[in-house]
């Protein structure tokens, strides 16, 4: 395992014994909680130029558009197919 799989188990293992949730859509809501608290807490930092010069860079680009996961086709199990085909 990697370090970062390794410190993962950990904190789910603290959690776990604190009574604490550990489910990832649990997980995500407080960190998008904790988020907002610290942007309503402190506002947004100010926008730096290095920043805006990093997202010129992919404006006029079609970066994303190589990233289309609706181009990917995904394979169906043995078992799925005799669910969809009729024989």
């Amino acid at each position: 395992m990697i370090e970062e799989q390794r410190l993962v188990i950990i904190a789910n293992a603290h959690r776990e014994s604190r009574g604490l949730p550990t489910d990832a859509s649990t997980l995500e809501l407080l960190a998008e909680l904790q988020a907002e608290k610290l942007v309503v807490e402190h506002g947004l930092q100010d926008v730096e130029q290095d920043d805006i010069s990093d997202e010129q860079k992919f404006l006029l680009t079609d970066v994303a558009e190589d990233i289309d996961e609706e181009d990917q086709e995904i394979g169906v199990s043995d078992e799925m197919k005799g669910v969809y085909n009729d024989n």
